[in-house]
C-alpha cells in the first residue's frame, strides 16, 4: 500500500491504522507548499486534489472514511473495527461519518472561512470582508462545539474509546479531529470523556510511531 500524505494532514488517521495494522506500506509526500496536490500527476489519483489518496495494486481511494474502512477490511486481524453485522459494526458506521460529514466540515470551516463565502460579492456590496470571515468561523466553532459535545455525551463509563472498552477506526479519528482543533474558541479536549479517549489514543505505540514518521508531536492533551 502506498499513502500519500502531508503531515499532520487527514493522511494521519489512515497513518495510525496502518501502523495499527503492522502491515507493509509507503509513505509518499504531496508536497502542499509547493501545491504538489494539484499537480496533474496527483489530480490523475485523486481528481479533488485532496490529501490523503491510497493505491493498494490497481485500487486507488480517497475520502479518508473510505480508506479508513479499507485497511479495517483488508486487516481484520487488527480488529480496527467490529464484526461485520453486529450492532457494534453499525456504531462503527455512525462514528466515522459523523466524524468525517459533520465534525470535520465543521473545523475546516472554522480553519478556511474564506473558502466558505463569495468575498469578490462581499467587496462588490462594500462589506467588510474580515466581518463576514469573522462571522463565518463563529458559526463554524458553534457547530464544531455541538458536535463535539455529542461525543463527550455518548461516551459512556465502559470507555475510554467510542465503541467502548474495545478501540477502533474512529477512535484514531477523533484523536486526528481533536489535535486540529486544540484552538477552537471552545476545545474539545475540555470535555473530560473526550480527553480520556484522545488520552489513550495518543498512548497507542502505532499512534506514536504514525506522528513520529511524520515528524508532528504526539497531541496529548
Amino acid at each position: 500500500m502506498q499513502l500519500y500524505y502531508y503531515p499532520g494532514n487527514a493522511n494521519l488517521v489512515a497513518h495510525i491504522l496502518l501502523e495499527e495494522a503492522g502491515c507493509e506500506y509507503e509513505l509518499t509526500l504531496v508536497d502542499r507548499s509547493r501545491s504538489a496536490q494539484k499537480s496533474a500527476a496527483y489530480l490523475r489519483l485523486n481528481p479533488n486534489g485532496t490529501i490523503p489518496t491510497l493505491v493498494s495494486g490497481s485500487l486507488v481511494l480517497f475520502e479518508t472514511a473510505a480508506i479508513c474502512l479499507h485497511i479495517a477490511d483488508h486487516f481484520p486481524a487488527a480488529k480496527l473495527a467490529p464484526p461485520l453485522g453486529s450492532p457494534e459494526r453499525s456504531h462503527l458506521y455512525k462514528w466515522l461519518f459523523f466524524l468525517s460529514n459533520t465534525v470535520q466540515p465543521a473545523y475546516m470551516a472554522f480553519r478556511y472561512p474564506e473558502q466558505h463565502v463569495a468575498l469578490d460579492r462581499v467587496a462588490a456590496a462594500e462589506g467588510s470582508s474580515d466581518e463576514v470571515l469573522g462571522a463565518v468561523r463563529a458559526a463554524a466553532a458553534a457547530r464544531a462545539a455541538r458536535a463535539f459535545d455529542v461525543i463527550e455525551r455518548s461516551l459512556g463509563a465502559a470507555g475510554p474509546f467510542l465503541l467502548g472498552s474495545e478501540y477502533s477506526a474512529c477512535d484514531a479519528y477523533l484523536y486526528m479531529l481533536a489535535w486540529w482543533a486544540h484552538k477552537l474558541p471552545v476545545p474539545p479536549a475540555r470535555s473530560p470523556r473526550l480527553r480520556a479517549c484522545v488520552q489513550a489514543v495518543a498512548a497507542r505505540a502505532a499512534t506514536r510511531r504514525a506522528c513520529v514518521s511524520e515528524g508532528v508531536a504526539v497531541y496529548e492533551p
